[in-house]
């Protein structure tokens, strides 16, 4: 609850809460805790969520684990980023973040929603 308290005490405060599971009311925890935004882990992302953000005013941020931590995905069988680019591409999610900036930049380039050329 210190969100909730700092933006009784600021009133014009935006918090982003930061999650690291998957919550059943991912809007009602951001309304209970009077966050603007929410932090969310790549895989704990859905985009049924974040329409659901959407739909009720919050914002999304997700963040990307390290091309070395992507490694691990790969050698797996699985390929999360095909779909990351489609998702920005489509808007649902709003921001992200990682240790990688030219990784980023890379995504944001390929989904056409940079305002700026990537580095190569």
């Amino acid at each position: 609850m210190v969100l909730k308290r700092a933006v009784e005490r600021h009133p014009g405060l935006r918090t982003e809460a930061i999650t690291h599971a998957r919550h059943a009311d991912l809007v009602g925890v951001l309304k209970a805790c009077s966050a603007s935004s929410v932090s969310i882990e790549l895989d704990m992302f859905r985009p049924d969520d974040a329409s659901a953000l959407h739909a009720a005013g919050f914002s999304n941020r997700v963040h990307l684990p390290r091309p070395d931590v992507l490694a691990e995905y790969w050698r797996g069988g699985r390929d999360p980023l095909p779909d990351l680019v489609q998702w920005i591409a489509d808007g649902l999610i709003d921001t992200i973040s990682g240790d990688d900036v030219p990784f980023i930049a890379m995504f944001v380039s390929r989904a056409g929603r940079a305002g700026w050329a990537s580095p190569r």
